[in-house]
Parts: structure tokens; C-alpha cells; sequence
């Protein structure tokens, strides 16, 4: 496409920045991605993976937590790269399935693209809702056009400890004042379910992972290798014709027993 320089990019510290094969390393089925490793410690791990692009960075004490550094440093770390496009992953539980399209593609011209929580309808400072909250630990980012937006993310992030996590700040900011720059992406691209037999309330589960992209879920990234290679579509199956109109009553019974169907995610 002569998109440019494209990089998948995590940042990690201690055990997991030794074990980046448990998934990151999925993301190199990607020819045209460079995989960047950035490291916040005092040195680099002692098994470093070949293809991967190490870089070591100081903690910076200014996000009190050693886990907030990782999380809000990540989408800054990015700009280090030279490179034009990123996609942000999680270091130990974000699985590339099958080849990815190039980001720009993805991007379609927005600066993020990323896809909905699995509960995805939440009260936000700022807009005040969104139907549309966004998960932090996959993000594709047009590097140039994106930086106001992640450095005002993180700006927030640094003025004040609310929680660990990145997320609600990504999503304050970018539904309040950067709403029109982003692209909300199908869920096949961060697929935030679990896979039978674990069940966990709030959470879907299904039991195949047939036309998903990227897989993210830490209790079942074994479970998900396992079913590599799937097919690349899902399957819809046939609804069986009605031979003929149906009267009111039958309709009635029909409506019940669709009713009775699985639907929202308990």
C-alpha cells in the first residue's frame, strides 16, 4: 500500500517482558508490522526473542504506580519509533489470530481506531455517557495526527491517581474532544469474550473464535491457541422458512420462544 512504516508496539517490566512469546510474538504472522518491545526497568530482560526491537526506559515515579508508568508511557512511547502507524497491544494476553489488514486500512483516515469494552454503555466526566467505551489494551494510532490526543491522555492521566488502569482516561478525553477523530472498529479486531467452559457474570461466552482477528482475554489465551488456525468467516446458519403465513396465535408462540433465546450477556 506504501503506507509507511507500520510497528505493534507493547511495553512490559519484569516477568512478563522475559515471556513476550506467550502472545506477542503472534502479532510477526504480519509482515508488514515491526514489533517493538519497550522495557521500563533498569535493564533489558535476559531472553530477548528474536524479531523483536527492545528499547529500555527509567520508571517515572510521577505516575505513583509502577503499572500506571506501563499503561499511560505506552501511548507516548510510540512517538520514539519513527514509524507512522501503531497498533498498541497489552504484552501478555492481546493474541493476533490471523493476518491482520494494514492499519491504515483499519484507520480508514481517523488517528484511533479501537473497539468497544465488552460492556460497552458507561457514565463518563466530560460527554457524560458513551454507548461506546472504547478497551485501551488494543489501539491503532496514526502517529501524527494522533498526538494531541494521546498526550492530553496522558496529561489527565499524570495530573491526578484515580485508578491503575488507562482506560477511563482514554475514554474521557477522546469521547469529549476527540469524538470525530476516531473509528470504532468491530469487536473482531479485540474479541473480550471467554471461551466455554469458563463463564463469569457480565462477560459472553461462545465456543469458537472463527472470524476473529485479535483475541484478547487473559484466562483463555491457552484455550485460544488451541483452536488456531479457525476459519476465517463465522458460520450463519440457515433459519428454517415458515411453509406458509402464521397466524396470530402462532406468531405469538413464535415471539415467546425467540424471547426465550439467549440475547443480552447476563
Amino acid at each position: 500500500m506504501g503506507a509507511g512504516r507500520q510497528a505493534v508496539v507493547t511495553v512490559a517490566s519484569g516477568p512478563p517482558a522475559e515471556r513476550l512469546d506467550r502472545t506477542f510474538t503472534s502479532f510477526a504472522q504480519n509482515p508488514f508490522l515491526e514489533l517493538h518491545a519497550f522495557v521500563i526497568g533498569d535493564r533489558l530482560p535476559a531472553r530477548q526473542l528474536p524479531g523483536i526491537q527492545y528499547h529500555l526506559e527509567r520508571p517515572d515515579l510521577a505516575f505513583s504506580h509502577p503499572m500506571r508508568d506501563l499503561y499511560y508511557r505506552r501511548f507516548l512511547f510510540i512517538d520514539h519509533l519513527g514509524v507512522d502507524y501503531a497498533l498498541v497491544v497489552d504484552n501478555s494476553d492481546v493474541l493476533c489470530l490471523r493476518p491482520l489488514p494494514e492499519i491504515p486500512a483499519l484507520l480508514r483516515g481517523a488517528s484511533l481506531g479501537a473497539c468497544v469494552e465488552h460492556a460497552g454503555s458507561r457514565y463518563l466526566a466530560g460527554q457524560g455517557y458513551t454507548s461506546n467505551y472504547f478497551n485501551a489494551g488494543v489501539t491503532f494510532w496514526d502517529v501524527k495526527a494522533s498526538r494531541p490526543m494521546r498526550e492530553a491522555i496522558v496529561a489527565r492521566g499524570r495530573a491526578r491517581f484515580r485508578s491503575i488502569e488507562d482506560q477511563l482516561t482514554l475514554n474521557e478525553v477522546v469521547h469529549t474532544q476527540f469524538y470525530d477523530q476516531v473509528v470504532i472498529l468491530p469487536c473482531q479486531y479485540n474479541y473480550r469474550v471467554h471461551l466455554a467452559p469458563v463463564r463469569r457474570r457480565h462477560w459472553a461466552t461462545v465456543t469458537h473464535l472463527d472470524g476473529v482477528m485479535i483475541y484478547h482475554c487473559a484466562i483463555c489465551i491457552e484455550a485460544a491457541k488451541r483452536l488456531v488456525p479457525g476459519a476465517a468467516r463465522a458460520v450463519l446458519p440457515e433459519l428454517e422458512p415458515d411453509p406458509a403465513p402464521l397466524t396470530p396465535w402462532q406468531q405469538f408462540w413464535r415471539r415467546v420462544r425467540h424471547r426465550l433465546d439467549p440475547h443480552w450477556v447476563p
